[in-house]
């Protein structure tokens, strides 16, 4: 069809000076009675259009739009023909010549013939792109997005649940596999999820590996209706032919009860979420009062933290409990603890303030400061006479053997104060549980060359089982106290211990079994062979004066 039987010679010529202004901006021209259109040529090349002229004008187009889309779209021309407005004016998502859905902003405006029916309809087309409304990776909506549709809930006092799901050990992912397989993971549980969500919920992708659900009018009973469905997705989730297995958590907010502004939502979710992660929870962390006021309470820890790093470690402080050998019954070797003390924290203890230290990374300077206490206090002991302590135990975390600086700081100390290397022992803590064995081999291995040795902790818990000592340098396995315990149980539990301590004694490893306190578990533990033993039977973690006075002078 020529161009002269949708406009003049010269309305052409205007359209073409108009269709060349801007490489963002595509117009055209529609005769509706005829359905006919002519789009400029930057949109035939930018949308791989068949041609300028299309006849049919609207079914190559209307095939483009994004399903979700569909019905606005279809809505405005229903209301233009009716009257309703002569005005086009809509946003949607269309599909690009490479396949990508983009956001456009189209805009026109209805002619009508005498009779009142559609006559000429000509308009522009604006790329917007992603325009912050569609996260590339997903094709979700995003954080923006999120935020703008909630406040419109709250604008028009509607009440309903906000809910964001955090991914567990995404990272684990990239660092396998790389990033673009990561992606194609986001894209398949983004899609599992609107593949199984109900009607009237919105999913968003959030920053990192975060999602979100908004749920109009929705209950507590709507939520966990909605989590459940997608755990049960996430059991089979094909990634290139293969299956990735993924767990999450999940933390939630009942508005406007528990957040009558948008920001105070997005808070009060990381909220929730941040205690879903902490506590285990494999349901849903509904946000109370009581997770603001402990979280208020970890704000203030840390910047009381910070304060006490900054002030040359005021308020911190080391103890010492006593390792045995199990032959002779004497302590010849210790563990090194922290403690910290401050008035504003009074009770405070390590359960609670070393994962602080650990996600401010505040344990690396304070990891230093227990390495040089420690050897300056042996140094101290030798000056004083002999010292029967063999060895000394500091634990490390995964975070401390990322500081490229430790080795050489630990090694520097060591002959600062005149130190033989294997009287150091790094315990590695539970926190040291990794995906990449292979990775934290490499760190450990730098200190073996040093010719410090390695102690692994809680051994039979988490990472550290019989399969990993073929990979992990280490010298000794500290066996969990929750495993020494259970020997005075059943016989199975007896044997496995056996079992376990055999299997060392005849690779090498010496056996430190923790968490000895009574007469009942020493004596199993000896005759099962362990070489070390510690708990509370033999002593308590003493102040560093207190465990000189009774294990050294």
């Amino acid at each position: 069809m020529e161009v002269d039987s949708i406009m003049n010679r010269y309305d052409s010529k205007l359209f073409d000076v108009l269709a060349q202004s801007s490489n963002r901006t595509f117009f055209f021209a529609s005769n509706m009675k005829e359905n006919t259109a002519r789009w400029s040529k930057g949109a035939v090349e930018y949308f791989g259009l068949e041609s300028e002229i299309l006849n049919p004008a609207d079914i190559e187009w209307l095939k483009r739009i994004h399903p979700d889309d569909k019905a606005a779209y279809l809505k405005d021309f229903e209301d233009m023909a009716n009257h309703v407005s002569a005005y086009h004016d809509v946003e949607y998502r269309i599909m690009n010549a490479e396949g990508d859905y983009v956001w456009v902003n189209c805009k026109g405006y209805m002619t009508y013939d005498d009779e009142g029916r559609m006559d000429f309809f000509a308009g522009f087309v604006t790329n917007m792109g992603v325009r912050n409304k569609i996260d590339p990776v997903t094709g979700l909506w995003t954080l923006q997005e999120f935020r703008k549709d909630t406040e419109n809930l709250l604008y028009n006092n509607k009440n309903g649940a906000a809910v964001v799901i955090g991914l567990n050990n995404f990272k684990r992912i990239n660092d396998e596999h790389g990033y673009s397989y990561g992606d194609k993971t986001l894209y398949a549980i983004a899609h599992k999820m609107l593949a199984v969500r109900s009607q009237g919920t919105r999913i968003y992708r959030m920053d990192g590996s975060d999602f979100a659900l908004l749920i109009e009018g929705g209950t507590s009973a709507d939520v966990e209706r909605e989590i459940e469905k997608i755990q049960q997705a996430f059991v089979t989730l094909g990634v290139e032919r293969g299956q990735v297995h993924l767990d999450f958590r999940a933390g939630a907010v009942l508005f406007p009860q528990n957040g009558k502004y948008i920001d105070q939502i997005m808070s009060n979710m990381l909220v929730a979420l941040e205690n879903a992660k902490n506590t285990g929870i494999t349901g849903i962390s509904y946000y109370t009062e009581e997770m603001h006021l402990k979280k208020t309470r970890l704000l203030s820890l840390r910047d009381a933290m910070r304060e006490s790093v900054n002030d040359n470690f005021r308020g911190f402080s080391i103890v010492m409990q006593p390792i045995i050998d199990s032959r002779t019954g004497k302590g010849t070797s210790c563990e090194t603890l922290l403690r910290w003390n401050d008035a504003r924290f009074p009770g405070i203890g390590p359960m609670e303030f070393i994962p602080v230290l650990e996600d401010t990374a505040y344990i690396i300077p304070v990891g230093k400061w227990i390495i040089d206490q420690v050897l300056r206090d042996l140094r101290d002991w030798e000056d004083r006479g002999d010292n029967p302590i063999e060895k000394v135990h500091v634990n490390v975390s995964y975070i401390q053997l990322h500081d490229d600086e430790l080795v050489d700081y630990t090694e520097r100390k060591l002959k600062e104060y005149g130190i033989a290397p294997k009287r150091l022992v790094l315990e590695l803590t539970e926190s040291c549980r990794i995906g990449r064995i292979d990775e934290l081999s490499e760190r450990l291995q730098k200190f073996k060359d040093r010719g410090i040795s390695i102690a692994l902790d809680d051994f039979g818990t988490g990472y550290a089982s019989l399969a990993v000592l073929k990979d992990i340098p280490t010298d000794i396995v500290k066996l969990d106290h929750t495993m020494i315990k259970s020997v005075v149980g059943t016989e199975k539990e007896r044997k496995l211990i056996e079992f376990i301590i055999s299997f060392c004694n005849n690779v090498g490893i010496i056996v430190c079994a923790e968490g000895v306190e009574n007469t009942t578990i020493m004596g199993i533990v000896n005759e099962a062979g362990a070489e070390l033993l510690q708990g509370y039977y033999f002593d308590k973690p003493l102040r560093v004066e207190e465990f000189y006075n009774k294990y050294v002078r």
